[in-house]
């Protein structure tokens, strides 16, 4: 009688090829994952960002002596809200705001003043503050660059991005 301890090399294939079909399922359900926190992250800052530029705006309109982390007032370094602009506001919220991180590229700063970038692809993730006049309109890029005959386009369609305008009161 014969007694054989030990795995068949059928039965070892068989193992190593369920879990090597295990492994590429939980890959691709990890990086859905990922990418959804990610997305979710942007779209996060993007409206800390808003409700902060509103609050603090509203701040220099019920007289408070302090905005956007600066004292009120004219000398080099602050930030005085009785001549405020929406450029001014903006610039003040930009440097305020340097410790969010952009989730799709977490060693910079998520908050910028412009797209300052020629590579379309890089814009996912920022947030863009620009100033017209006083109206400041607050854009993010959260979802993937799209492909076309012109080349890489970023937040191509509306529901790639998400904007807000934002009324600076006088």
């Amino acid at each position: 009688m014969r007694n054989n301890k030990g795995f068949t090399l059928i039965e070892l294939l068989v193992v190593v090829a369920i879990i090597g079909i295990l492994a590429a399922v939980g890959t691709v359900a990890y990086t859905g994952y990922t990418e959804g926190a990610k997305k979710s992250s942007a779209k996060s800052n993007h409206a800390s960002v808003v409700k902060y530029i509103a609050a603090e705006d509203q701040k220099c309109n019920v007289g408070a002596k302090k905005a956007f982390g600066l004292d009120v007032g004219t000398a080099a370094g602050e930030f005085d809200c009785e001549n405020r602009t929406g450029g001014t506001i903006a610039a003040a919220a930009v440097s305020a705001l340097t410790d969010f991180k952009n989730p799709y590229a977490t060693s910079v700063g998520a908050v910028r003043s412009e797209n300052t970038s020629h590579d379309k692809k890089a814009d996912r993730g920022y947030v863009n503050v620009v100033a017209s006049s006083n109206t400041i309109t607050v854009t993010t890029c959260f979802d993937a660059t799209t492909e076309d005959s012109d080349g890489p386009k970023a937040c191509a369609v509306a529901a790639d991005r998400v904007a807000n305008e934002i009324d600076v009161a006088e």
